[in-house]
């Protein structure tokens, strides 16, 4: 369904395209002007509502978009770091026991080769 109004539309698109009249309307520069500035006055429109958006965020103290998408990567690089600093913890703790494990069995060994029996 979707796809022949799609097939309609392009059909009477590509008529409008080759006739005579549509193609000199395009051909002037006036018309061209003003689809120009009709099609830019969207991005126009966001921008300004973007603007009086931070704006009254800022009156009310809410976060802007920008805001949190900046904390929100902030909070991503921190617990990396976290994540980072963790797992460097635990290679050291490991180390560490290691090195514990290994001094008392060489402590136990050379306690019982010092004594004496009678």
């Amino acid at each position: 369904m979707l796809n022949s109004v799609k097939d309609a539309v392009l059909g009477q698109a590509m008529k409008l395209a080759g006739s005579p009249q549509v193609t000199r309307l395009m051909t002037d520069p006036r018309l061209m002007n003003a689809a120009m500035k009709a099609m830019s006055v969207g991005g126009t429109v966001k921008t300004k509502l973007d603007q009086c958006g931070k704006v009254a965020g800022g009156v009310f103290g809410l976060a802007t978009q920008d805001e949190i998408s900046n904390m929100r990567s902030t909070i991503q690089n921190l617990e990396d770091q976290v994540a980072v600093l963790e797992s460097r913890a635990a290679a050291a703790e490991a180390e560490q026991e290691a090195a514990h494990a290994e001094t008392g069995a060489e402590g136990g060994k050379k306690s019982g080769r010092g004594k004496k029996h009678a």
